[in-house]
C-alpha cells in the first residue's frame, strides 16, 4: 500500500483523465493524418465554432463553482444550527449529563446520516426526520426544565437544520443543465474536424509534427476543462481536488465532551 502523500495528490490530478480524454487524444492525430493523406484543408474562420465550445464550457464551470459555494454556505449553516441546538441543552443546568449526552447522540446521528448520504446516491429523508423528531420529543418530555423561550429557540434552530439539508440535497440532485453539458461534449468531439483542416491551411509551410502537437494540445485542453466541470458536478464524492471536505461540517460535540456510553446509537 502506497502511503506517499505525493502519490495521493498525483492521483487526484490525473482524476480528470478518463476514456473521453483518450478518445479525443486519439481522434486528433487520426483526423490530422487523414487531412494530410487526402490533402484536406480549408480557410475557415473558426471564431464562431470556438465560441460555441468555450462559452458553454465557461458557463457550466462557473455555475458548478457557484453551486459549490452555495453548498459550503448551507453546510456551514447546518453545522452552526446543530451546535446552537446543542448549546441550548448544554447550558441548561437543570438537565442531567445523561440527558445532554442523549441529545448529543441524536444530533450526531442527524449529522452522520446526512453527510454519509451526500457521499452516496440516496438520501434517507425519513431517517433524518426521525432523529429530528427524537429531539422534538426530548424537548416535550423535559418541558419542566426547558423554558418556553429556549424551546422556541431549539425549534427555530432545528428548522434551520432541516432547511439547510433540503436545500443541499436539492443542489446535489439538480446541477448544471444536462443538455448543455451534452452539447459541450458533442462540440468538443466535432471541433477537431473543423479546427484541424483550418490549422493545416494556416501552417502549410510548417512541419507536420507541429500541426499534430497543436491539434492534440487544443483537444486535450477542451476535454480537460469539460472533465473539470464534470468532476465539480459532484463535490461530495471526495475524489477531486475541489471536493468539499464534508468531515469539517460534522457535529462532534458528543465526542469532545462525553465518553460514549454503552448501548447508545452511533
Amino acid at each position: 500500500m502506497n502511503t506517499d502523500p505525493n502519490h495521493g495528490m498525483l492521483q487526484k490530478y490525473i482524476a480528470i483523465l478518463d476514456h473521453k480524454t483518450g478518445t479525443v487524444l486519439l481522434l486528433c492525430p487520426a483526423i490530422t493524418y487523414a487531412c494530410y493523406t487526402f490533402s484536406l484543408s480549408y480557410n475557415l474562420n473558426i471564431t464562431l465554432f470556438s465560441v460555441a465550445v468555450i462559452f458553454p464550457l465557461v458557463f457550466t464551470i462557473r455555475e458548478a463553482f457557484r453551486k459549490r459555494d452555495s453548498v459550503i454556505k448551507l453546510l456551514s449553516r447546518f453545522k452552526a444550527s446543530l451546535n446552537a441546538t446543542y448549546y441550548c441543552f448544554a447550558n441548561n443546568n437543570k438537565l442531567s449529563e445523561d440527558a445532554k449526552r442523549e441529545v448529543a447522540e441524536h444530533l450526531n446521528c442527524v449529522s452522520r446520516i446526512f453527510l454519509d448520504a451526500l457521499q452516496g446516491s440516496d438520501f434517507d429523508q425519513q431517517a433524518v426526520r426521525d432523529k429530528l423528531n427524537d429531539v422534538f420529543e426530548f424537548v416535550n418530555d423535559h418541558r419542566s426544565v426547558i423554558s418556553t423561550g429556549v424551546a422556541l429557540k431549539i425549534i427555530r434552530f432545528l428548522k434551520d437544520v432541516d432547511e439547510s439539508m433540503e436545500n443541499t440535497v436539492g443542489l446535489k440532485l439538480h446541477g448544471t443543465p444536462i443538455s448543455l453539458r451534452a452539447y459541450c461534449l458533442v462540440f468538443i468531439y466535432v471541433f477537431p474536424f473543423i479546427f484541424i483542416p483550418t490549422l493545416i491551411n494556416d501552417l502549410n509551410t510548417s512541419a507536420p509534427v507541429l500541426v499534430y502537437a497543436l491539434a492534440m494540445i487544443h483537444g486535450f485542453i477542451l476535454i480537460s476543462l469539460y472533465n473539470v466541470q464534470d468532476a465539480m458536478e459532484d463535490p461530495f464524492d471526495q475524489v477531486g481536488l475541489d471536493d468539499i471536505k464534508l468531515e469539517e461540517f460534522h457535529f462532534e460535540k458528543n465526542a469532545q465532551l462525553f465518553q460514549k456510553s454503552p448501548g447508545t446509537s452511533a
